[in-house]
């Protein structure tokens, strides 16, 4: 599965570190073909596309070319106002060709896989949410593995989490019963801070934002309110395998950072310690 397929000119492409794995018999980070009932392989099984702002969708031509996904998991761009403005490829190599949505179950061995979204007919409706529509009608996705619970949130704005923790009652109980990992709304921005949802969830164990070029300086432009919000984990800096304490990561001052669940519990190795984090004394 692929949580939207942006890209940044400051790091490597995720089709190339993808590629990278499949070339190097990493076991680790393996890549496995997702094989269908009929027998056809995808390097894809699912793409999910949060929503179709160009940060979000950059890297599709490529994607699609290289990483052919058997599903698409989106919002019909057509459903946008603006759909004359949503990225070019995105559209031609994805929402255009994935019409006829197949319906077969991939079974990742999740104990919990479900997405969550605000129709975007309400979004467009609603005074709190149509100013940002594209944000707002973010499709966030919950995953639970081996006991450690993960939220990916898109662009989801804060007038979005009031919604859904209202009007959803699905969402409010699953949220009830606590969350791990959150990946920050809106990259972390003040705009999309989701205190409806900590009120739902309390404190998590790390909170992941991902910050490229746009911040002039490290986390300048990112919510201070967060670290509040989480009680922190131990990390390994890959250069130098030391540990590092962090309630809050950003891939602006860890570079990637690979969650690897397994019977052991949850380990997070991040390219690099940010300056905020405290090294753990050996």
């Amino acid at each position: 599965m692929m949580i939207d397929c942006g890209s940044s000119d400051e790091k490597e492409n995720p089709v190339d570190l993808i590629n990278y794995w499949k070339e190097n018999n990493e076991d680790l980070f393996k890549p496995q073909d997702y094989v269908t009932k009929t027998g056809k392989s995808y390097p894809l099984a699912l793409l999910h596309i949060t929503h179709p702002d160009k940060d979000h969708v950059r890297n599709a031509d490529r994607i699609y070319k290289e990483l052919t996904p058997f599903q698409l998991k989106r919002v019909y761009s057509e459903k946008f106002d603006d759909a004359n403005e949503i990225d070019k490829n995105y559209i031609k190599d994805f929402d255009k060709r994935y019409r006829s949505d197949s319906t077969e179950e991939i079974k990742w061995g999740f104990e919990e896989n479900r997405v969550f979204s605000i129709p975007i007919e309400t979004v467009k409706s609603e005074p709190a949410l149509k100013g940002k529509v594209r944000n707002n009608s973010s499709i966030i996705r919950y995953v639970k593995y081996k006991g450690i619970r993960i939220l990916f949130t898109g662009d989801l704005e804060t007038a979005g989490w009031d919604w859904l923790a209202k009007n959803n009652s699905s969402f409010s109980n699953l949220m009830k019963e606590g969350l791990d990992i959150l990946i920050a709304p809106h990259h972390g921005h003040e705009s999309g801070f989701p205190d409806a949802l900590f009120k739902l969830t309390g404190n998590v164990k790390v909170i992941i934002l991902s910050k490229d070029s746009e911040a002039s300086k490290e986390d300048s432009d990112v919510y201070k309110g967060y670290s509040s919000h989480a009680d922190g984990i131990i990390y390994t800096n890959a250069n130098d395998d030391d540990s590092y304490v962090a309630k809050v990561m950003t891939t602006r001052s860890n570079g990637n950072i690979c969650m690897v669940i397994d019977d052991d519990g949850l380990t997070i190795v991040a390219e690099k310690a940010s300056s905020n984090h405290k090294k753990v004394e050996k």
